[in-house]
């Protein structure tokens, strides 16, 4: 073997693809087996045929072609990915002169697989940065509901996706509702019409949180036609899908999800990874909404306390209001029912006053004492506030167990709220002097 068959041996056999055409007319005049082997022909369908015809399977020469920028002894390197292949090429592109022939000798390197890997290394890397970034947004915004919505967006964002949301379970009736949610752009939000889904439509997603899987749907086109999953989904316009469990110790409270996200981030678990800290501040929220409860509301009738009745009347203090009613209601003759029917009976009178005031007001009623309640009505007109009122005398009408005394007042003109109460406060007692004084020597 001499010295040229060597070097043409070596070449084609070498682990690059390499090939060489004729600048004037394009022809393939040597391509090695390598390169034979990426495009699947052999050396008939590609020697003396045109290079784009042989290699790019074109009609003409290609919009990329390095022919008229290649300069002699000095090599062009740029990539392309072949989108038939879905692989990556590195090329290095010589001029060279032959006597009157000029040749484009090309070697090509198939770097997929260090792109991949550096792709993977990114993604990893950003998926990192975005786990950093959530659980600081959690741990650094006192608001709770404010934080999770912020990490929504986050999530949403970093998966491409439609929507972002969590589902909280509610294990009295097994349903899930939808808590939070976070929209793209141009997406119509789900968060009121999804309330009170029956979990048993998720009977696939139960079973895998169960074995604390993510439920991942790379196509809608996947599921039963007829499943409830398929036709909640559908009517959504979600054709992929990522949710994620989240556990409170051992016991399934509900799901964090993505609606449509980019399929390339799906292995990631993202979600899987946040899901613990998402759970801590769904339990901090349901601790403060507790304290909150604790603090504000009468545990006896579910009706503001006294400690809200005075913030209240502070929030007053700076706001303006067209119209004021006051009602002031004290029961009568608890005690006496409290000594002669025990504490229970009397409870009983307290829960059914506050009920008939809720059901009259429905809010900002207060109980302010053992048997004193106080309703604040602001921006009311006179003829609503006249009917309410009526309705409360005709209870006592009709109810001969219950019996309490009542003062109301209305007006339109500028006067502080304490001042309005006062006046209320001073007609119901003048009421309750008249019951007393008719009642005085009645069992």
């Amino acid at each position: 073997m001499d010295y040229k068959e060597l070097c043409y041996e070596i070449i084609d056999n070498h682990d690059n693809i390499v090939y060489a055409t004729d600048m004037q007319t394009n022809e393939v005049i040597f391509a090695n087996k390598k390169l034979l082997q990426v495009i699947g022909k052999t050396k008939a369908e590609v020697f003396g045929k045109p290079c784009y015809q042989a290699l790019q399977d074109k009609e003409k020469p290609c919009e990329f072609c390095t022919n008229a920028i290649l300069l002699e002894n000095k090599c062009y390197d740029w990539e392309i990915f072949r989108d038939d292949m879905q692989r990556y090429f590195i090329l290095h592109d010589n001029l060279l002169v032959l006597g009157d022939r000029k040749l484009r000798v090309e070697v090509g390197t198939d770097i997929t697989d260090q792109i991949l890997e550096k792709r993977e290394i990114k993604n990893k890397l950003n998926m990192e940065k975005t786990l950093i970034k959530c659980i600081d947004t959690l741990s650094h915004e006192n608001n709770v509901n404010k934080a999770i919505n912020e990490l929504l967006k986050i999530v949403g964002e970093t998966y491409e996706g439609d929507r972002a949301y969590i589902f909280e379970r509610c294990e009295a009736d097994d349903t899930v509702s939808n808590t939070y949610e976070w929209c793209k752009n141009g997406v119509a939000p789900q968060l009121n019409s999804l309330q009170k889904v029956p979990f048993s439509y998720f009977d696939m997603w139960i079973e895998m949180f169960s074995n604390s899987k993510s439920r991942v749907i790379c196509s809608l086109e996947e599921l039963d036609h007829a499943s409830e999953e398929y036709k909640i989904l559908r009517a959504q316009n979600i054709n992929s899908l990522v949710a994620a469990p989240l556990f409170n110790n051992s016991t399934l409270i509900g799901f964090i999800g993505v609606d449509n996200p980019t399929i390339a981030y799906l292995r990631y678990g993202l979600l899987e990874q946040v899901s613990s800290f998402i759970v801590n501040d769904l339990q901090k929220r349901l601790l403060i909404e507790k304290l909150h409860v604790l603090s504000y509301i009468d545990s006896l009738t579910g009706v503001c306390n006294r400690t809200s009745y005075i913030k209240y009347l502070d929030e007053l203090k700076d706001n303006n209001y067209s119209t004021l009613g006051i009602i002031f209601i004290d029961i009568n003759g608890l005690k006496k029912a409290n000594d002669s029917k025990g504490h229970a009976y009397g409870d009983q009178m307290i829960v059914t006053v506050s009920d008939l005031l809720k059901q009259t007001f429905v809010e900002n009623v207060f109980r302010i004492g053992g048997d004193e309640f106080v309703v604040i009505c602001t921006g009311i007109t006179n003829e609503e506030f006249t009917c309410k009122e009526q309705a409360l005398r005709a209870f006592l009408e009709k109810n001969t167990e219950i019996s309490f005394s009542l003062g109301a007042v209305w007006t339109d003109e500028i006067i502080s709220v304490e001042k309005l109460i006062a006046v209320a406060d001073k007609a119901m007692y003048d009421d309750k002097r008249d019951y007393y004084q008719k009642y005085l020597h009645s069992d």
